[in-house]
């Protein structure tokens, strides 16, 4: 399948997409058995190289991409989230018990220890953190997610999230469309969320609603530092589920993409 929005705006990046499977495809790259590491790197090979990659259960590494992609909420019990909701704020200096913070670090290598004992500050302070860990959309279904290029998508397969990569113009023009069939005051989102977690679980969120909106992201460093070997970091990505992608594709035919004033930032 082509996208229309793609080929007008003469996108760098062509849209992909994420489908939620039981089965893992044949000659797929994935990570190497008994690896993890982020996810973003792969979405990325596959935005740049057209490459379908796979990742399951199996590689799971941290407690965002369990809830990132509906593979539960990602924690053993309460101490675990604590730890999470410390390192995603201010680290040694947000953790409720610092000394069993500290602990836990010990094990840890130099640089890794150093990122833990700092923290992430995608919060301000630790309950922050917390209340918002606790509001995750949380889903457990499936074993493996898959990405390809959206040329590639099969006949039959729905996905579960479509993702355009986007330059600053070509985002200009995604917002202009999919705000011209709106009357409500907000259309497009930017959780505070991992890059996984944006185009996994908040998106499938909004498929759930009758007035599903875009997902912005990754407006986290750590995802972002993991994708820059292959996107420019002018770039962003914004994801939708499969009924508003094609909801924009037919508006998209009759839009802004059309006129000289949109010719203008092409020629």
């Amino acid at each position: 399948m082509q996208s229309n929005i793609s080929e007008e705006l003469e996108m760098k990046f062509p849209p992909i997409v994420l489908i939620k499977s039981n089965t893992k495809p044949k000659d797929v790259k994935e990570p190497k058995p008994g690896k993890g590491g982020c996810v973003m790197s792969f979405v990325a090979q596959t935005i740049a190289k057209r490459i379908t990659t796979c990742f399951g259960r199996e590689h799971i590494s941290c407690g965002g991409i369990s809830v990132g992609f509906g593979w539960g909420d990602g924690f053993r019990d309460e101490n675990a989230m604590d730890f999470q909701a410390s390192f995603l704020s201010c680290g040694v200096d947000s953790a409720p018990n610092k000394e069993k913070y500290l602990e836990k670090l010990s094990h840890m290598s130099k640089p890794t220890r150093e990122m833990f004992e700092h923290g992430e500050r995608i919060y301000s302070d630790f309950k922050t953190a917390k209340e918002n860990i606790k509001s995750r959309p949380v889903y457990d279904s499936e074993d493996y997610v898959i990405f390809k290029g959206l040329e590639n998508l099969n006949y039959g397969e729905i996905p579960d999230s479509v993702i355009f990569t986007v330059n600053p113009i070509e985002l200009t023009a995604l917002i202009q469309i999919n705000t011209s069939f709106r009357l409500k005051d907000t259309y497009i989102l930017t959780p505070q969320a991992s890059g996984c977690q944006a185009i996994g679980c908040f998106t499938f969120r909004e498929d759930e609603s009758d007035d599903p909106k875009p997902v912005l992201s990754p407006i986290d460093f750590a995802g972002r530092s993991k994708m820059k070997h292959f996107i420019p970091n002018n770039y962003l990505i914004v994801s939708m589920p499969w009924k508003l992608f094609l909801k924009l594709e037919e508006v998209s035919e009759k839009s802004v993409l059309q006129t000289g004033m949109w010719k203008k930032f092409i020629d």
